[in-house]
């Protein structure tokens, strides 16, 4: 976004999640919108899909930022830590799951 601010923020968040495009990066942060359905985007073929990427080279989602923090920790020898937070019922649970599956 050329200018952000959280009117920009919003808007942009608002048109992905009309795309079904869930995940969204603010830098390095990767925000999750909750659409309260099942989308075909956790399967093992993605896990695949998001090995050995950098951030930002695919689509946003949440094996990217798995597959980031087991890497960086690899290749530093630093522990890693990925923080997940928002309302009840957004979905922090179910997202915790998703890493949990992908880093295992």
């Amino acid at each position: 976004l050329p200018n952000l601010t959280e009117t920009t923020l919003l808007e942009n968040l608002k048109c992905r999640f009309l795309k079904h495009k869930i995940y969204t990066y603010a830098g390095s942060i990767l925000i999750a919108i909750n659409p309260f359905k099942f989308l075909p985007i956790y399967n093992p073929k993605y896990v695949k899909m998001y090995e050995n990427h950098q951030l930002g080279k695919l689509e946003p989602h949440i094996f990217a930022i798995a597959d980031v923090a087991y890497h960086t920790m690899l290749k530093k020898h630093v522990n890693q830590c990925i923080v997940i937070s928002g309302e009840s019922g957004s979905g922090k649970t179910q997202s915790t799951n998703f890493l949990i599956h992908c880093l295992t």
